[in-house]
């Protein structure tokens, strides 16, 4: 298609153009490439029936769940391991306090006129969960010393818990 040249109109004499000028062109369907051929710039998805569009969608989500289910398996994992080495920790220190606790005890019963033996005993049985015990410890002690002051700051917190 070749282009015509078409003589514009010129504007009237002293006013504006009220026309403005016109640019546009055609597109033609098809680009030609160097060897001569048309190019054709359509694209289109090949035609799937629902039967198999739903296995596809079946699948991915098959993927979907198990991808889901590995990872969180990994978190729980990596939770229960954390978990354990704290439960180690606790068991630890809670052997550490009934040794230090029967040092105590053994230390009362040779020498029963201690007051700090007490408190520190008392202090040991609370940390260890033991509220009652360490409450009757506490009274010992400040049997033999009623005006010790870590005996009284440990009351206070005693009392109160």
């Amino acid at each position: 298609m070749k282009f015509k040249n078409i003589k514009k109109k010129s504007p009237p004499a002293g006013g504006k153009n009220k026309q403005s000028p016109s640019n546009s062109r055609a597109i033609p369907a098809s680009v030609k490439a160097s060897a001569g051929k048309p190019v054709n710039f359509k694209f289109s998805l090949p035609k799937i029936n629902h039967v198999t569009l739903i296995k596809l969608y079946g699948g991915a989500l098959r993927v979907f769940v198990v991808f889901i289910f590995i990872v969180a398996v990994i978190i729980v994992g990596l939770d229960f391991q954390e978990n354990l080495q704290i439960k180690q920790d606790i068991d630890s220190q809670r052997i550490i306090l009934n040794r230090e606790l029967n040092f105590w005890k053994d230390f009362i019963s040779k020498r029963q006129n201690y007051p700090i033996a007490y408190f520190q005993a008392s202090i040991l049985e609370y940390k260890l969960g033991n509220t009652s015990k360490a409450k009757t410890h506490l009274e010992k002690g400040l049997i033999l010393d009623p005006s010790s002051t870590d005996g009284q700051r440990l009351e206070k917190f005693l009392v109160n818990k």
